[in-house]
């Protein structure tokens, strides 16, 4: 199971969270924390809590939902992670859960619980073109 600390990465000491950004920390939590419960495999994240100052550096988009404790992002070299969750979309649509759509995200699965402007559980996060073109799901058929 995550904690508040894995997500805030210990950002939160220089960059403190507001009370509302706790409010969303703690939803992602048990939201990612009832994905894991039915994953039953261990992850580790390579983002979660990112201060303006570090989403900048990263490249990261101006309105991240990880600026406001509402993202996390999942280690998935091998992309199975990536394949459990298309393969229960109904899941993550239960538990709240948005997923960037796969081939924006070759290594890591983004996850946030912000709900997207067009509703879909799996999104395309911009208009730059995919960087993993040759990851294929059937769920992205749909997309």
């Amino acid at each position: 199971m995550l904690t508040k600390n894995d997500i805030l990465m210990g950002r939160d000491k220089t960059n403190p969270i507001t009370p509302k950004m706790e409010e969303n920390l703690n939803n992602l939590l048990k939201a990612i924390n009832s994905l894991l419960t039915h994953y039953k495999k261990n992850i580790k994240i390579s983002s979660g809590y990112r201060p303006a100052s570090i989403n900048n550096a990263v490249g990261g988009a101006t309105n991240s939902a990880h600026q406001t404790c509402e993202a996390v992002d999942i280690v998935d070299n091998n992309r199975e992670f990536a394949i459990y969750c298309l393969d229960n979309i109904n899941l993550l649509k239960k538990l709240g859960l948005y997923m960037e759509d796969p081939r924006w995200t070759p290594t890591w699965v983004h996850l946030q619980i912000r709900p997207t402007k067009s509703g879909k559980i799996v999104f395309i996060p911009n208009n730059q073109p995919p960087l993993d073109k040759n990851f294929f799901h059937k769920t992205l058929e749909k997309i």
